[in-house]
């Protein structure tokens, strides 16, 4: 009698042989651990997901079309569904249908396939653990027994860059479509104390029987250029100009030890509003992060002068990268706008120039001063990095600054400043990017 194995809306055939080795199945299961990414300690973390590869003959003899299964395989890559075996389920759990390995084939002279053998593999799916405690909300609904999350990194970034979310998972119940997801639809994950924040969606492609989802901190209108959004200020406060850029696109302001003074004359021409912040928090001295709606403008120099409140112990083993960029720093600005020149000195002692070309309007020398020197302090803070990856720390921010202690490395002990952290919310691993202070 044919043993018939089934999932999804695949059925075929398989050997005693291979039934034997699911009956032994149970005994590959492996206890989880997880390592705390501040402590170093091991605790366990239920029972890893096994993988279950199942093998079969294919033949066109028994009327089979070999070319049209390879096919339909290649659709559910990514399904979830329970596994039966002569219509028993095996185990309690779902599977996920990850490949299909064709290997073996025959073909006759004109190319119709006769023969082949498959290898069909599936990772085990748990409810419980399906998602590795990740949550995912879509225009504020909690959708995450509706898909399984295979993938999620969430990248913060500090100065001017917007923060963003790459979700890979299963469509299981085929909603996307439905949903029609667009640009002005957010998303939202959240793992333990870590929280994306609201993220606007910037596209949702499949990709090998997935789908991928990009969101970011920033909406698609800021990055877009309007002949609408063109604008001039005369005799406006520095947080006024900001404000308004945040309000058209969404955002509310928090500022932090700005320097709200007064701009002679500015003007948004041609440029979308990001572009736009980006320049004029330059040459203000400051940066900005958005976060949950929110756009941050604060002073860097002035989070780096305050007291670090966590410590980032570094083992001995870890592989990090620390470079040492000094000789490329700047010794003075030169910035131009053809009709004022300004002028900024380090005093470091480096011939190296950093010029900038402006477009913009500049009122004064000294004004056209102070850019110079805002850029100037720019260019030069980045000169000292480090990157390493450690188990997650889901309570790290971008923009913070903490104590470094790094066991092989002691000369690099002192204070930091986040520039950038990924964390892989799947893989349980922070990517750390940081400059020395």
């Amino acid at each position: 009698m044919a043993i018939i194995a089934k999932f999804y809306t695949i059925e075929w055939e398989v050997s005693p042989e291979t039934i034997k080795n699911i009956e032994g199945w149970d005994s590959e299961l492996r206890i989880r651990t997880k390592t705390d990414g501040n402590s170093g300690k091991q605790t366990s973390g239920g029972a890893e997901l096994r993988k279950l590869t199942l093998p079969y003959k294919a033949f066109a003899t028994a009327g089979v079309d070999i070319r049209k299964e390879i096919e339909n395989l290649r659709k559910i890559r990514g399904v979830i569904a329970p596994l039966y075996v002569n219509k028993r389920r095996l185990l309690s759990s779902a599977f996920m249908f990850e490949n299909c390995q064709v290997s073996n084939i025959e073909l006759t002279p004109s190319g119709e396939i006769i023969k082949g053998d498959f290898s069909l593999s599936f990772i085990e799916v748990r409810t419980s653990l399906g998602t590795g405690g990740i949550r995912v909300y879509y225009n504020n609904t909690d959708i995450t027994k509706d898909i399984t999350v295979v993938g999620c990194e969430h990248e913060m970034n500090a100065e001017d860059v917007p923060d963003e979310v790459t979700i890979k998972f299963a469509d299981n119940n085929h909603l996307w479509d439905k949903w029609e997801p667009n640009k002005t639809d957010i998303v939202k994950v959240v793992n333990g104390v870590a929280n994306t924040g609201k993220m606007f969606i910037q596209s949702v492609l499949p990709t090998n029987g997935y789908m991928t989802l990009t969101a970011s901190s920033v909406p698609e209108s800021m990055r877009k250029e309007k002949k609408e959004n063109n604008k001039s200020w005369q005799g406006a406060m520095f947080l006024q100009v900001i404000t308004e850029i945040a309000a058209r696109n969404g955002l509310t302001l928090e500022s932090h030890d700005i320097e709200n003074r007064m701009i002679p004359f500015v003007e948004l021409e041609n440029v979308s509003d990001l572009a736009f912040l980006t320049e004029r928090c330059e040459l203000e001295g400051c940066a900005f992060v958005v976060y949950d709606g929110k756009l941050v403008v604060y002073s860097p120099d002035k989070i780096c002068e305050g007291t670090p409140s966590k410590t980032i112990n570094v083992p001995a083993d870890t592989d990090f990268k620390y470079d040492d960029n000094s000789a490329k720093a700047y010794g003075s600005c030169e910035l131009d706008n053809g009709s004022i020149s300004g002028m900024a000195n380090a005093n470091n002692g480096i011939e190296n120039a950093k010029r900038k070309i402006l477009e913009g309007y500049i009122d004064n020398q000294a004004e056209a001063n102070m850019y110079a020197q805002n850029v100037l302090a720019k260019a030069n803070r980045g000169l000292k990095t480090g990157e390493f990856e450690s188990p997650i720390m889901r309570d790290l921010s971008a923009a913070s600054i903490a104590t470094l202690k790094t066991a092989a490395a002691a000369t690099n002990n002192g204070k930091i400043f986040y520039t950038k952290i990924r964390q892989d919310y799947v893989k349980q691993k922070t990517k750390h990017f940081f400059r020395f202070v």
